[in-house]
């Protein structure tokens, strides 16, 4: 069984996994942007390197970790721009995830 909890990646993603790693979870689930905005900063090949490098590091299995969309996204919206701005923000969360290895997206 694989035990864990949301961690915090604040500052820059790669922290989430020392995060997790200093409370001994085998499991954890991330934030890859500010979940109260429907901006979202740009991960570079150095914090993309630093993040699946502590990942290997750590030993946790990449899948036991997943992936949680910001809260402004709202797929049944019948808003135009809000449904729009929902689904971008869908489409760069699994882009994001497919940049980290991360296997899975919580909706």
């Amino acid at each position: 069984m694989k035990i864990g909890c949301h961690v915090s990646a604040s500052g820059s993603i790669d922290k989430a996994v020392d995060n997790a790693v200093e409370r001994d979870c085998s499991a954890f689930q991330i934030f890859t942007r500010s979940p109260r905005s429907w901006h979202a900063k740009e991960l570079t090949k150095e914090v993309i390197d630093a993040f699946k490098s502590k990942l290997k590091a750590s030993k946790i299995d990449r899948f036991a970790i997943c992936a949680h969309m910001p809260y402004l996204p709202n797929l049944a919206t019948p808003k135009n721009d809000a449904f729009e701005k929902s689904v971008n923000t869908l489409i760069s969360e699994v882009e994001r995830c497919a940049q980290l290895g991360i296997p899975y997206l919580v909706t």
